[in-house]
């Protein structure tokens, strides 16, 4: 049992460090840029926050963009509060696709054949742009050579135990993709926040997986079509863009349902390679739990120090900080160590997670 321990420290221990340690690091490239830009917001009864969501991409300073809200038969009155907004600000157009299947992918094809522009710009109803750079920033990629561009977006607000969890939750998940991406494997991303060219998506053929998944089309499209080479990370700060946590756990259940039910539709290489990790972080936690019962438990415990260490060096990073939510100093310091519980919790929440991944739910 201690080998296999030192087996998943080893594991871990490089994926932290080789993978995750600078996954959030700014990455090298352009700017800023002038060609046209589409973005394209679906929104299905979103009434409490979408009115926030147009608004803050209406005052992007970019010179030159069009925002295309697809209304996918909302019955909350989203649509007169967009319809209020395109009457103010002619850049807003509102998309009907007419009858849908259940999940997003119609209204997102309805956007894409409605935007006039080759380079589009993906978030949700629910999401607010970080700055007024957000859009520039985000597509200056792909005003180069780029097809695809990875943004960030972290969560922000709420003051329970649930929300720290998401907006842990959602750090380590940027981490995977973000890093991954930065070595050369681009495998998924989050449409909160995310750029490509409409010729990458007619490349690609549409969204690979059943029409009637209920999310992850993002995660398909990416991890099926993208190209290392033509594939750009921004991470900067200016270009995230936030939204909040849920409020409940049954709508964090909910939520987490509907996003891992498109696990199973990853490629195969890719699943491997996320078991693995989930793997070794699981097994590392259970071997070393025994093994403390054990005439080894100081190597145990000498394993949970430096595997402990790597983590928390990780977290203390500035980009890897600022993302979970800003706080420096003391401050940070003293949510180390729900840092730490949270990384033991999230190896059994692995369980759930591929639980959740056969789940048959096909809504919003």
């Amino acid at each position: 049992m201690l080998t296999l321990l030192l087996v998943a420290l080893t594991v871990q221990v490089a994926a932290w460090l080789f993978i995750f340690y600078r996954a959030l690091d700014p990455a090298p490239g352009p700017a800023s840029h002038e060609q046209p830009v589409s973005v394209l917001v679906c929104f299905h009864n979103e009434a409490a926050t979408l009115e926030a969501c147009l608004r803050s991409i209406l005052t992007q300073r970019h010179s030159a963009f069009e925002l295309l809200a697809v209304d996918d038969n909302s019955t909350d009155g989203s649509g007169d509060i967009a319809a209020k907004l395109a009457g103010e600000d002619d850049r807003l157009r509102i998309i009907d696709p007419g009858d849908t299947n259940p999940g997003k992918r119609d209204a997102l094809r309805a956007g894409l054949r409605a935007a006039n522009h080759d380079i589009v710009l993906l978030t949700d109803a629910d999401c607010i742009a970080a700055s007024d750079e957000w859009l520039t920033r985000m597509t200056a990629p792909l005003a180069q050579s780029d097809e695809v561009v990875l943004g960030c977006a972290p969560l922000r607000g709420g003051r329970s135990l649930l929300a720290a969890w998401q907006r842990y939750e959602a750090t380590h998940v940027a981490l995977h993709y973000q890093g991954l991406a930065r070595r050369g494997y681009p495998y998924m991303a989050v449409g909160r926040n995310l750029a490509y060219q409409r010729t990458f998506f007619r490349r690609a053929g549409g969204f690979p997986g059943p029409d009637n998944l209920p999310g992850g089309d993002d995660d398909l499209i990416v991890g099926y079509y993208s190209r290392a080479r033509t594939t750009a990370r921004v991470t900067e700060p200016a270009a995230w863009t936030f939204s909040t946590p849920v409020p409940t756990l049954v709508g964090y259940i909910k939520q987490k349902l509907r996003h891992q039910s498109v696990g199973l539709h990853y490629r195969g290489a890719h699943q491997a390679l996320l078991v693995g990790l989930a793997l070794s972080h699981g097994l590392f936690y259970l071997t070393g739990f025994f093994l403390l019962f054990t005439a080894v438990w100081k190597w145990a415990l000498l394993a949970y120090a430096l595997r402990a260490l790597v983590v928390a060096a990780t977290f203390w990073r500035k980009p890897v900080r600022q993302f979970l939510g800003g706080d420096a100093g003391v401050l940070f310091f003293l949510k180390l160590p729900m840092i730490l519980v949270f990384d033991l919790l999230y190896s059994w929440h692995y369980v759930f997670l591929l639980t959740a991944s056969f789940s048959s739910s096909k809504s919003w």
